[in-house]
C-alpha cells in the first residue's frame, strides 16, 4: 500500500507540473524602460531622444505615446530583457458526448462502529471493524455535454482485512472548471451497494475451563466468542477530482472522496444462538487513481 501511495504522489507531481507547463510557458521580450521621477516606470519603445534638451518621445506597450521632458524621468534603459508568462499554447480537446471506459486503483480507510446493546448472553463487543482495502476499479459511462457524466462503476479488493470485498453502483461527476487549462476540476458522486465479510469478538455469559499439564486448571469468565458476518450497506460518496487531459481525449484522474455507509442488518454465518443486538454505522475516506479512455 505504501508503494501505491508513493507511486500516486509521483504521478500527481508529474501531471501537475505538466498541466502547469502546458498552461503557461516562459518567453523573453525586450523593451525600453523609462523610470519616472514621481515613481513607477514605462515599458515600450523610445521613438526619439534629444541629448541636448533631454526631450523624449516614448510609446508604451499599449501604443500610447508620451512626450517627456528631462524633469519627468530619472533615467532610462534601452533594450531591457523581460521574462513573461504567455497564455495556453494548446487546450486539448475534452469529451463532450462520447462514452468513456475507466480503470485504476483505489485505497480506502473504512470505519464501521458497532452500536451494541448487551443482553443476557452477549455482554460486550469489539466495538466494530476498521478496514484498509486496496482495490481494482472499473467504470463505464457517457458524457452529456462536457460538464455532466453518468455511468456505472465497481471495485474488487486485491487486499483487505475482510473477505469477499466488493462494491458496485452508479457514478456521476460534474466538471466545474473554466476549461481554460488541461486540468479538469470535477466533483465525483457514487451511490453503490457494498459487501464484505468480517469477524468480531464478543464477551459472552459463559465460562471457559482450561486444564494444562501438571493438573493446573485455568478458569475464564466471561468467555470470548468470535462471530463471522457479512456486512452489507448502501454507500454514498462525494469528493474532489483532478483530471489531467491527454491526447485523444484520454485522461488520468486523481480523486479524494468521503464515503458514508447506510448499513443493513449484519448477516451472521453459522450462528447457533440468537444474533447480538448490534446496529452498525460507518464512514470512510477513499483515494482513487484512474485512467480514462
Amino acid at each position: 500500500m505504501k508503494l501505491f501511495v508513493r507511486f500516486s504522489l509521483i504521478l500527481l507531481t508529474v501531471f501537475t507540473f505538466q498541466g502547469t507547463a502546458i498552461a503557461q510557458s516562459d518567453t523573453t521580450v525586450t523593451y525600453d524602460v523609462v523610470y519616472l521621477t514621481k515613481g513607477g516606470m514605462l515599458k515600450g519603445e523610445i521613438l526619439s531622444f534629444n541629448e541636448e534638451t533631454g526631450l523624449m518621445v516614448f510609446k508604451d506597450t499599449k501604443g500610447v505615446k508620451y512626450s517627456l521632458n528631462q524633469t519627468e524621468y530619472k533615467s532610462f534603459v534601452e533594450n531591457k530583457v523581460f521574462v513573461e508568462k504567455r497564455g495556453p499554447k494548446v487546450i486539448k480537446e475534452r469529451k463532450e458526448d462520447e462514452f468513456e471506459v475507466s480503470g485504476g486503483f483505489r485505497v480506502s480507510f473504512l470505519s464501521m462502529n458497532d452500536q451494541f446493546t448487551p443482553d443476557d448472553y452477549y455482554l460486550s463487543s469489539g466495538g466494530g471493524v476498521s478496514d484498509l482495502p486496496m482495490s481494482i476499479y472499473v467504470g463505464v459511462g457517457k458524457y452529456f455535454t462536457r460538464r455532466h457524466f453518468a455511468g456505472v462503476s465497481g471495485e474488487l479488493a486485491l487486499s483487505s482485512y475482510g473477505s469477499k470485498y466488493f462494491s458496485a453502483g452508479l457514478r456521476y461527476s460534474y466538471q466545474y472548471d473554466a476549461q481554460k487549462r488541461n486540468v479538469a476540476l470535477y466533483i465525483p458522486v457514487e451511490l453503490q451497494y457494498f459487501n464484505s465479510r468480517y469477524d468480531q469478538w464478543y464477551d459472552v455469559n459463559d465460562t471457559v475451563v482450561e486444564q494444562q499439564g501438571g493438573g493446573v486448571v485455568s478458569t475464564y469468565y466471561p468467555a470470548r466468542e468470535d462471530l463471522v458476518y457479512d456486512l452489507r450497506a448502501v454507500s454514498l460518496s462525494f469528493g474532489q477530482g483532478l483530471s489531467f487531459i491527454m491526447e485523444n481525449k484520454h485522461s488520468i484522474s486523481l480523486e479524494l472522496s468521503f464515503v458514508k455507509f447506510f448499513m443493513f442488518e449484519p448477516k451472521y454465518i453459522g450462528l447457533e444462538k440468537a444474533a447480538p443486538k448490534s446496529s452498525l454505522n460507518g464512514n470512510g475516506l477513499r483515494f482513487s487513481l484512474i485512467y480514462n479512455i
